[in-house]
């Protein structure tokens, strides 16, 4: 398949839009700017002829629900406006759709556009979607109305493996969180995720950030733990169960799994990766001792461990990860649950807003 797929263009025939967004997200001092961002990009696709609305709701769990109420009330233009915790809640939310097969619920989901205002810290899918990096190109793209069709990947928890020692812990939903009483999430068995299915090490540097510790160091919080868990992170026995019958089992310190080449500033773990391919990418870790995984972490840092090597790497449109004891998952950089997972891709099922002339990476 081509790593670039522009659609029809979008008319304004049915121009309802709804800006979403959680006013609480986040830890900086930003939250009173973000607002008036929003206020502004509405204004200015207003002018351009869209009729706007804006669902604020203070929980990811609310984000959710509203995106998948405004595709079911007709909106043909559902845009997330903040960073990519805020994009996979309104992403989960249009896909609920999909979970109940029925011709108009096919129907409202080819119909839906999706757009991306950036206003988070990290901004990953809008740079992997080359979207922009301020609400004013965000808005030029939504008004030129061109889509492209990507793929979605699907995180599924499994029951316990007959053979795992130790019971799993149940995966993670969604819940709001306040800073003087963090809300562990509530059980869900099944979750969405545009950009990367990490499982292990980043996982638990997610897992053991705290709301509190991000309030207080902001991205530095992410640092501290990964260099915590440098020193403290041991290989787990992971086995990969394929689609095609393949089975995979060796001892892992990361296994990350890839819809989009790029996780994070710019950092390319599983950097074959493309949106629209039909397929995931896998890139596992091998664990040997602390000293080669530190070595392998910079490779990676480095954009080198590929070429060298070390990474085992797969590309598949299904996988089952397996491993005793259980061992953390992250979905687009949030906390979701423990192994046993099956991870698979919904190929070309969500129409983006993004520019029309300059290819998706590779």
């Amino acid at each position: 398949m081509p790593s670039t797929r522009t659609g029809s263009q979008f008319t304004k025939a049915d121009n309802r839009l709804i800006i979403i967004a959680n006013p609480t997200a986040g830890v900086s001092a930003g939250r009173t700017n973000r607002q008036r961002l929003i206020e502004s990009a509405q204004r200015d696709l207003e002018r351009a002829g869209f009729h706007v609305d804006v669902g604020l709701e203070n929980s990811s769990d609310a984000v959710v629900a509203l995106a998948e109420h405004a595709v079911r009330k007709g909106y043909r233009y559902v845009v997330a406006a903040g960073g990519d915790g805020t994009v996979n809640s309104v992403v989960n939310g249009i896909m609920r759709l999909g979970e109940h097969s029925s011709p108009r619920n096919a129907a409202l989901l080819k119909e839906v556009a999706f757009g991306v205002i950036p206003l988070g810290t990290g901004n990953v899918f809008a740079f992997n979607m080359r979207i922009g990096r301020t609400w004013r190109e965000a808005c030029q793209t939504i008004r030129t109305g061109y889509i492209r069709s990507i793929d979605v990947g699907l995180a599924r928890a499994l029951p316990p493996h007959p053979t795992s020692k130790v019971a799993p812990k149940p995966p993670a939903g969604e819940s709001e969180t306040t800073l003087g009483n963090e809300v562990r999430p509530k059980p869900s068995k099944r979750r969405y995720f545009l950009l990367m299915a990490g499982i292990g090490f980043d996982a638990k540097v997610v897992e053991d950030t705290s709301l509190r510790l991000k309030y207080v160091l902001r991205d530095f919080a992410y640092v501290l733990m990964t260099l915590q868990n440098v020193v403290l992170h041991q290989g787990t026995q992971v086995t990969l169960r394929f689609k095609d019958g393949r089975v995979y089992a060796n001892e892992a310190w990361l296994v990350m799994v890839g819809n989009a080449a790029s996780y994070a500033w710019d950092i390319k773990v599983t950097s074959k990766a493309r949106l629209d391919d039909g397929v995931l990418d896998i890139c596992l870790m091998p664990f040997e001792n602390k000293l080669i995984s530190i070595q392998q972490a910079l490779q990676i840092l480095m954009g080198q461990h590929l070429e060298r090597g070390i990474a085992h790497y797969w590309k598949t449109q299904s996988v089952q990860i397996i491993s005793d004891p259980p061992i953390p998952i992250q979905l687009d950089g949030d906390e979701w649950g423990y192994t046993p997972v099956e991870i698979s891709v919904v190929p070309g099922v969500l129409n983006v807003l993004a520019p029309p002339e300059i290819p998706l990476p590779t």
